[in-house]
């Protein structure tokens, strides 16, 4: 097998580890290891599985690697097989399998929806993720995302030279295209509001966070709410979710917990990154359980907020685009987010326009788990191309459901899936638009004329 993978001691030991910990960690996952059924309602729910019908992409076949290994090393009967010689250990070839296999899948949980047991194979494929990682064995972009990231705070590399030159440039952007003047403040101590977008919308959606500034604008002129960016913690994506690397998804989502300390503020606000909220609301230290002295939430919930009582104006006649929407996973999913951003944009045009289906059963964009970052020469053991090759045919599925609406704009929430539409967009030549919900809400928002003449400005 050419790719092959070669495991020392050490590293069998690493892999050992990482299986048998499964006893000692959350109950669900144990029970993972003993409830499935082979029934084969996964793979029908599973985009990948139904683009490429191989027996490597059940799902179900994928998560025996972990039950496997488990069997072998972590359960009593296990340990009974070992002590008579009729356990094996893991070989070089199985690390290379668990290299394709689990990175193949996106991680989306539709699975999860439809197995009859709720057996959620994204968590055993990050269980497989993560015993990769603890081998070294991580696709290129993704270890140097996380390297990235430890080393300035951010997956797009940014230093805080650049990321106060964007946040000026995206204020005299807002000015230019609706006329409109609008201070996106860094580092204000005391602001109601912390808000942490993906650096992504910075750097490569613009748009979507110009969006987000008239969106606070509106609030200010409303009731005086204010808000701030951190010089620290001005990334709220977290490539840690992705590789299993726990330590490093706390290490990420610490820093903007402490960004909140030290401004004093009252909310963490997470922007249009699925991925992000969920870990800021549920997995990190910024976690609502937690205890914390201020609220995490997410701009959706904000903004609909605001919009239930009546705040937000938009003129219609300023859309002309006929929009769907794209739910992500880690929205619609895993944080059931799905509402709220379908309500905004019904309020911003007239045409708007749902896929089939939609929300929790939505279809993934074929980018989830980290995958869009991940496209160039890159190849995947034992698959043929590179990953922009894979997204590119698994996605498919996402294209023929945005084409069957009709619609020439795709609102899609989220860095990684805004990525993988556009390139597939741009593959399939169907001249669809990708861009977020802000992007369109900035361009529709009605303000209190008199009142936005405050100069364009960037607070330090």
């Amino acid at each position: 097998m050419e790719g092959h993978v070669q495991v020392n001691e050490t590293e069998l030991q690493t892999v050992i580890d990482q299986v048998k910990a499964i006893k000692n960690g959350p109950r669900v996952l144990q029970l993972y290891m003993d409830i499935c059924a082979h029934c084969g309602v996964c793979a029908e729910q599973c985009h990948v599985a139904r683009t490429m019908p191989e027996s490597r992409t059940n799902p179900a076949a994928r998560s025996d690697h972990i039950r496997q290994l488990y069997k072998r090393y972590g359960s009593t009967w296990g340990q009974v097989l070992k002590a008579i010689g009729a356990a094996r250990d893991i070989t070089e070839d199985e690390v290379a399998v668990w290299q394709r296999d689990f990175y193949e899948c996106s991680g989306c949980r539709r699975c999860a929806k439809f197995c009859p047991f709720g057996i959620d194979n994204s968590i055993l494929t990050r269980k497989g993720r993560a015993v990769v990682h603890a081998l070294g064995k991580s696709p290129f972009m993704m270890s140097e995302t996380q390297r990235i990231s430890d080393e300035t705070g951010n997956d797009e590399g940014q230093t805080y030279a650049a990321f106060v030159e964007a946040c000026r440039f995206l204020c005299e952007e807002v000015k230019d295209d609706w006329d409109i003047d609008v201070e996106i403040p860094i580092d204000r101590k005391g602001a109601d509001i912390l808000f942490i977008p993906a650096s992504a919308d910075l750097v490569s959606f613009p748009e979507t966070h110009m969006g987000v500034a008239v969106f606070f604008k509106a609030l200010e002129i409303h009731d005086g709410t204010t808000w701030t960016m951190a010089s620290t913690a001005f990334d709220g994506a977290n490539f840690g979710l992705f590789t299993g690397d726990d330590p490093h998804m706390a290490r990420k989502n610490q820093a903007a917990y402490d960004a909140c300390i030290d401004l004093g503020v009252k909310k963490l606000v997470i922007g249009e990154c699925g991925h992000a909220y969920r870990i800021a609301k549920r997995m990190g230290p910024t976690a609502s359980h937690f205890g914390n002295p201020f609220e995490t939430t997410n701009i959706f919930l904000l903004a609909d907020e605001y919009l239930q009582k009546g705040v937000l104006k938009f003129d219609k006649r300023k859309v002309d685009e006929i929009i769907t929407y794209h739910d992500p996973c880690n929205f619609a999913r895993s944080t059931n987010v799905f509402e709220e951003p379908r309500r905004l944009l019904s309020a911003m045009t007239d045409n708007f326009v749902e896929m089939t289906p939609n929300r929790t059963e939505n279809w993934c964009c074929g980018g989830g788990g980290g995958l869009a970052v991940m496209d160039g020469a890159e190849k995947v053991e034992m698959i043929d191309g590179t990953f922009l090759d894979y997204r590119m045919k698994v996605g498919k599925m996402k294209v023929d459901q945005i084409m069957a609406t009709g619609a020439n704009y795709c609102a899609a929430p989220c860095a990684n899936c805004k990525r993988q539409l556009m390139q597939l967009m741009e593959h399939y030549e169907t001249g669809v638009k990708i861009g977020g919900v802000f992007d369109i809400l900035g361009n529709a928002i009605v303000l209190e004329e008199t009142k936005v003449k405050a100069g364009a400005k960037v607070a330090s």
